[in-house]
């Protein structure tokens, strides 16, 4: 049956029918869709090779950031290559490709695609030079480039855009957007805090649930973890500990949720049970638990965590952190604080602000940056140090967004003709200048002496500038990989 064989020998014949085809290929999805390079691309793409000028010789391709004044980071790039740019074509996958154009309705060019396998063992030939992933830089400035100097397949370098930009935008939009969260925290701690200690665990992942898919969560999820050490999401754990060769990459804490609080029921007497069993369990001596109480009646348990609980919270030698997750976080949030600081106390730090002893905040509700602002904006002018509370946020760190976030863009930039003269090549359209794209084969440098960055046509030589990018895939081959902490280090503030 066909379940009982090989998928590389499910692949399409080309000389069925279309009803036949399309019989077989939804007995194929019964299985497993295999990922196919050739047709992970726009159905346009598969008629393009027929419709560049004649004497091409070589194609160079770019991305960046179209945002004005914001800071991007890249990353991803060397996940998304060790995933898919390391497989290679096969004739069967040649086959399918065939198939599904002709009904699809499009054209499709096979000799490249042989000439593929043949010549480079199913690899495709392209050079992709990159930035150093986490690197924070200006939009704008060039951070992936894509070259093919192949004559019989130059057109490779605008073919992959629709998988790479995919594979680029969105964890190099989770790393930027978290880098901004991360700064604002940091100028709160720096205000209000003895120290920065808390800030890497300071925004929690909790998105694992709001993305669409499991890969989405495997990439946002490893995105978040350049600039935080917080998650829920395993699935982005695994992928920054596989793909960025990390021992343990975030960390968590035992915590509660709705499905818990609410089996005890929802009396006082049920609180009462149900805060008391959680504590038991896992308040020990040197541990953190996280513990839901807005079930109910959200003021109802923290008043007896506060008052009931306060001695077996202080006994127990561990920091119990109260989740409220409902309700306008600035007001709940400074009710909590102020019941927190007159029952267990609290001492003034050196910058004159309040440090709550034994329990602390979790905020997962509604968390962006704007609200992560207004909340401490409220306890800076409340006289609350920051370290009082951490952020958890899902759907809007990992689901939010879209590649208009910060208007990544891929764009052909040269073509290098049969005499072996790379001519540049732009768009410039009249009713929108905010779209001219770049021209050139470019590089971005960076100044030994200011120590900004640039980006300009590759081969220009100064004493004073330094090219930054580097060769990261060529011909099947990754290269020049970074670990997550060379990433992190990048990213540092």
């Amino acid at each position: 049956t066909f379940k009982e064989i090989e998928m590389s020998e499910l692949m399409v014949n080309v000389d069925l029918t279309q009803e036949e085809y399309f019989a077989l290929q939804n007995e194929r999805l019964n299985l497993r869709l295999r990922h196919n390079v050739i047709l992970d691309t726009d159905s346009y793409k598969l008629s393009h090779s027929f419709a560049y000028p004649d004497g091409i010789t070589g194609m160079f391709s770019y991305i960046e950031s179209r945002s004005k004044d914001e800071t991007v980071m890249l990353f991803g790039l060397q996940m998304w290559i060790q995933s898919y740019l390391t497989r290679q074509i096969t004739t069967q996958m040649i086959d399918e490709a065939e198939a599904f154009a002709k009904g699809h309705g499009e054209p499709f060019d096979r000799a490249p695609w042989e000439y593929i396998v043949d010549t480079y063992n199913g690899y495709l030939p392209l050079t992709i030079r990159a930035v150093p992933e986490g690197l924070p830089l200006k939009s704008g400035n060039v951070l992936v480039t894509i070259e093919c100097t192949d004559p019989k397949v130059f057109w490779l370098s605008s073919y992959i855009e629709t998988a790479l930009q995919r594979g680029v935008w969105y964890p190099s939009t989770i790393a930027s957007s978290d880098l901004k969260i991360k700064k604002l925290i940091a100028g709160y701690l720096d205000s209000t805090a003895d120290n920065r200690d808390l800030l890497p665990f300071m925004l929690h992942d909790f998105g694992g649930r709001g993305v669409s898919t499991e890969e989405g969560a495997q990439v946002g999820g490893a995105a978040h973890l350049v600039n935080f050490m917080g998650s829920d999401t395993i699935s982005g754990v695994r992928a920054a500990n596989f793909y960025y060769s990390s021992p343990m990459s975030a960390f968590s804490v035992p915590a509660t949720e709705h499905s818990i609080e609410c089996a005890y029921g929802s009396s006082s007497s049920n609180a009462r049970e149900y805060l008391n069993k959680v504590l038991t369990t896992y308040a020990k001596k040197g541990a953190i638990v996280s513990i839901v109480i807005d079930g109910y009646n959200v003021f109802r348990e923290a008043e007896m965590l506060c008052t009931e609980f306060r001695e077996k919270i202080i006994a127990s030698g561990a920091k119990v952190v109260f989740r409220p997750d409902s309700g306008d976080p600035v007001e709940v949030i400074e009710r909590l604080l102020q019941l927190q600081a007159a029952t267990f106390g609290y001492d003034i730090n050196t910058k004159g602000y309040k440090k709550i002893r034994y329990v602390g905040i979790i905020q997962g509700d509604g968390v962006d940056i704007v609200a992560i602002d207004k909340i401490l904006s409220m306890m800076k002018r409340l006289g609350y140090a920051a370290d009082n509370i951490v952020f958890g946020s899902g759907g809007a760190l990992l689901q939010k967004v879209n590649r208009d976030t910060y208007k990544f863009a891929q764009k052909a930039a040269a073509i290098c003709n049969e005499r072996g003269e790379w001519e540049p090549i732009f768009k410039d359209p009249v009713t929108d200048p905010g779209k001219k794209s770049k021209a050139g084969r470019l590089t971005l440098v960076r100044s030994k002496v200011t120590g900004e960055y640039e980006t300009v046509p590759r081969g220009i030589r100064s004493e004073e500038w330094e090219d930054v990018m580097v060769t990261v895939y060529q011909n099947g081959e990754i290269m020049n990989k970074l670990t997550l902490d060379q990433v992190r280090a990048n990213a540092a503030i």
